[in-house]
């Protein structure tokens, strides 16, 4: 075992020190699944998801992420900016399930039923113009993140691909094209698209860790930071502590609602 894989054992096992110091009586191991919520104003409805203890595991070894991760971060970030004395730089969050490929009831979704899905989102976003947009094509998370006012959509991918996913934009311009129809506009404007620089995984499994930390990003310093091309800051890369910290406020944020009724 190499020093940084000692060094990164060591701080899962820390993690894992602070979840069972959350263990009273052996309580959190007699239930499945944990439920998190959120004001409904988050995702433009009852917003919840459940967390199950692979989802727990997961966070600690670094390895792939759930969407239930993915929106229970989101839930975080939406009550930093509600509660916690941050910037609301007008971010709106959309939920990784409306483009999803399949739907609560396990079938298949089109193109259409997700666009709708976003156009609907962002009809009631309340006048928050920048749009983040967590993507799952098939094993892999992407962010978009939408510039309502100037028609920019920025794509941010880890894996760092010569070009945006074809579905994803087919999806977000086809709700962009409703959204405008539904608006009653009578000119219809039409994204620009930007295959952002963004740092790049070292792996295979880290996907999940990286949309959350440029979710986090544009959360903090709005989207200046996508126009001055600078995620991940002038050395365009992430640490290990930048994900010990989303991990660390992930844990916090969920071990708040397993006692809850």
């Amino acid at each position: 075992m190499t020093r940084g894989q000692r060094k990164k054992r060591v701080r899962m096992e820390s993690f894992a020190m602070s979840m069972a110091a959350m263990m009273v009586d052996g309580q959190m191991t007699q239930v499945d699944s944990i439920k998190v919520s959120c004001e409904d104003d988050l995702f433009g409805y009852d917003s919840f998801t459940y967390l199950n203890w692979n989802d727990f595991d997961s966070v600690f070894a670094m390895d792939v992420l759930s969407g239930a991760v993915i929106s229970s971060y989101t839930m975080y970030l939406y009550e930093q900016i509600k509660n916690g004395g941050k910037v609301d730089h007008g971010i709106c969050f959309i939920t990784p399930t409306a483009t999803m490929q399949f739907n609560k009831k396990g079938m298949i979704k089109n193109v259409d039923d997700s666009s709708r899905l976003v156009a609907d989102r962002l009809k009631g976003r309340k006048g928050n113009d920048i749009v983040l947009l967590p993507y799952n094509p098939g094993e892999h998370w992407v962010l978009g993140v939408i510039d309502m006012k100037n028609m920019d959509c920025y794509y941010l991918d880890s894996l760092r691909p010569s070009s945006v996913n074809f579905q994803f934009k087919q999806i977000v311009d086809a709700a962009i094209g409703l959204y405008e129809s539904q608006s009653g506009s009578k000119k219809t404007r039409k994204l620009r698209w930007v295959n952002s620089k963004c740092p790049p995984q070292p792996g295979f499994t880290e996907c999940g860790y990286y949309v959350l930390k440029f979710m986090k990003e544009v959360v903090r310093q709005g989207i200046v930071v996508l126009q001055k091309d600078n995620i991940g800051g002038d050395s365009n890369q992430y640490t290990d502590a930048d994900f010990d910290e989303i991990r660390a406020e992930w844990l916090g944020y969920a071990c708040n609602f397993i006692f809850r009724p």
